[in-house]
């Protein structure tokens, strides 16, 4: 896999399916483009009980855009924005509700345990093309990073994550992202 997303025409992109390597999965779209500076569990799990399925407060992980592979576009989930307002998105692909994909990591015990995320090798990431790069927004909560995009009012679609920034510095990132995960599940097994 040499590309993992790609802009196909004007509100639409393409998602790889070796990111997972599952014929269906779901696209997990964050409620605020620039993510949130704590990774605080029991934040989250209180506000989706707050606010349910209310489609006017998009909470992370409350709505989930089911993806199957293209008729038209074989190996890839195809993700039709038409129906997006104009702005920043950040979002993941995951699995469906637990399903451990081939290419994700194992199902967690903590806040959306229940789903398999992509799993990128260090060799992978670090010899993206810079075209690839610069869909990747490293999340500021240790939590790893994400897809980016944006939406301009003529539907085009363009990257705009920050992954030409710090990409040749991720196995070092992703030490620090594992160490905050390994305490996150200590603290929540106490």
């Amino acid at each position: 896999m040499k590309e993992f997303i790609k802009i196909q025409d004007k509100n639409l992109f393409l998602l790889n399916v070796e990111i997972l390597g599952i014929n269906e999965a779901q696209l997990w779209i964050g409620p605020n483009p620039d993510g949130p500076l704590d990774n605080d569990d029991q934040r989250v799990l209180n506000e989706r009980e707050m606010y349910g399925e209310n489609p006017e407060r998009r909470i992370s992980g409350i709505e989930a855009v089911d993806l199957k592979v293209s008729e038209k576009f074989p190996g890839w989930f195809e993700v039709d924005t038409s129906s997006w307002i104009s702005g920043v998105y950040r979002f993941n692909i995951h699995s469906k509700s637990g399903v451990e994909a081939p290419n994700g990591t194992p199902l967690r015990t903590i806040r959306d345990g229940e789903y398999s995320w992509p799993s990128f090798s260090d060799d992978f990431l670090l010899n993206l093309s810079d075209e690839q790069k610069q869909f990747l927004y490293l999340e500021r909560n240790k939590a790893g990073f994400c897809i980016r995009i944006e939406i301009l009012e003529d539907g085009e679609i363009k990257p705009v994550g920050d992954g030409l920034e710090w990409i040749d510095g991720w196995p070092e990132l992703k030490k620090e992202s594992e160490k905050h995960y390994e305490e996150k599940i200590k603290n929540a097994t106490l």
